[in-house]
């Protein structure tokens, strides 16, 4: 059955056919009938599940139910990245103009003036990044009083980047009689424990472990030198028909060196990570879904609220620290029941980090040796965390004695003097 099954709008239904989208996934099965229900909810479900749609499809349900006399903001989404605002603003928009409703989105970095008239010619639906949303809040731009819808997506990656103070701040100033939903990938103790003290009642909906990588995407791993990391990725490139490429790394630095090496080498690449300014980080990404790019080059901020069309591909450029960021990166692939392939390179200096891989996925993880790039302790016997690794001796924190009668590896020689001092030693002895 589709979504005709929940009582939605003939006109939603037939926009989302228009999409290609027919059958509702598990968490829009479970989320959908409990929103309509007009209650709250904290909701957990795997990256690439439908999350979105699961929960903005009731509450557009619940504004268009009532004649729309005149636009002033109902539902209010906040994201913690301008990427992932950019992503729902983006679903919002295929239905608000369908619909007659009017939208913003609200974000650091675009222009606040135009922002400003979006809000003040009126908008049922608004979508935006913490910081920016209190700042328009605090100049009285829009009522947050008047909202009947709030959502927090990703909630905990919203605590990871320091914004819990103002999501605190808006639970306190919404209506206790709004509609309030927590969504997320990975749902944490710090997370409920928010949601327990200032949202009530409560249901808490949870579709597959969070903490899972999609059945939908084949893993694999190639050991790798260090120094040979970016010849093993240009060579992966050049021999495989990738065709769109998204490429993570852990730090801003490494996606700027990648930037110029591969550039160099004749491939079109783009960047995102939070030094780029915001038009830059939007064109890229356009300039990426477009086929514009033949590589994205993206730090782990930008791996949540990314959804590319058509994208099997996604490399790790290393290991993310935090096992929920891999999670969510190879998450941009083998979505909506695709298939995609995660690949992953591993140099000796990541085994740590390869064995939580390892305790995560198990015996999905295929490992793939190239000779001319792993390492030689690898080619000999296979399997990376099997290979012998070198362990420096741990220097010893006993005190050096420094004097001279004691050198290091040398006997003191016997002198006259000690025997002397025997002789005297023993005379007492018999006396």
């Amino acid at each position: 059955m589709g979504f005709e099954r929940f009582g939605l709008d003939n006109k939603v239904v037939e926009i989302l056919h228009s999409m290609d989208i027919t059958t509702p996934t598990p968490i829009q099965q479970s989320l959908i009938p409990v929103l309509k229900q007009n209650a709250n909810a904290i909701v957990s479900a795997k990256t690439g599940s439908g999350k979105t749609l699961a929960f903005f499809l009731p509450i557009l349900e619940a504004i268009i139910s009532k004649p729309i006399t005149h636009h002033y903001p109902k539902a209010f989404i906040l994201a913690p990245t301008k990427e992932l605002a950019s992503q729902i603003y983006e679903v919002v928009g295929y239905f608000s103009k369908e619909l007659g409703l009017h939208r913003a989105l609200l974000q650091g970095g675009a222009n606040i003036e135009y922002e400003k008239k979006l809000l003040k010619r009126g908008s049922d639906i608004i979508v935006a990044t913490p910081q920016r949303a209190k700042e328009h809040i605090k100049n009285r731009d829009f009522d947050i009083k008047s909202i009947k819808h709030f959502v927090i997506d990703e909630a905990d990656m919203a605590f990871d980047m320091g914004f819990v103070g103002y999501i605190e701040e808006f639970l306190s100033q919404i209506s206790k009689n709004a509609q309030k939903v927590i969504v997320s990938a990975t749902i944490t103790p710090r997370v409920v424990k928010l949601a327990k003290s200032y949202i009530k009642p409560i249901r808490r909906i949870e579709i597959d472990a969070s903490n899972k990588v999609s059945d939908s995407v084949t893993h694999h791993i190639y050991p790798v030198l260090k120094s040979k990391k970016n010849e093993l990725l240009s060579w992966m490139i050049s021999n495989n028909n990738y065709g769109k490429v998204l490429l993570f790394v852990r730090k801003k630095e490494i996606a700027n060196t990648l930037e110029e090496v591969l550039k160099e080498w004749g491939y079109k690449v783009g960047v995102l990570h939070g030094q780029k300014q915001h038009n830059e980080r939007k064109k890229a990404l356009n300039a990426f879904k477009s086929g514009k790019l033949d590589i994205l080059i993206a730090t782990d901020i930008a791996a949540r609220g990314l959804d590319i069309a058509g994208l099997n591909i996604v490399i790790s450029y290393d290991i993310p620290h935090i096992k929920q960021d891999f999670i969510h990166r190879v998450g941009r692939t083998g979505r909506a029941n695709t298939q995609g392939v995660a690949i992953t390179l591993v140099s000796p200096d990541e085994i740590e980090q390869l064995k939580d891989l390892y305790k995560l996925l198990g015996e999905r993880i295929q490992e793939i040796i190239l000779n001319d790039f792993a390492p030689k302790d690898v080619k000999a016997r296979g399997y990376l965390l099997q290979a012998p690794q070198k362990r420096r001796k741990a220097k010893s924190t006993k005190p050096k004695n420094t004097s001279p009668l004691n050198k290091k590896g040398k006997k003191r020689k016997t002198t006259k003097r000690d025997g002397f001092k025997m002789y005297d030693m023993k005379k007492k002895k018999n006396s």
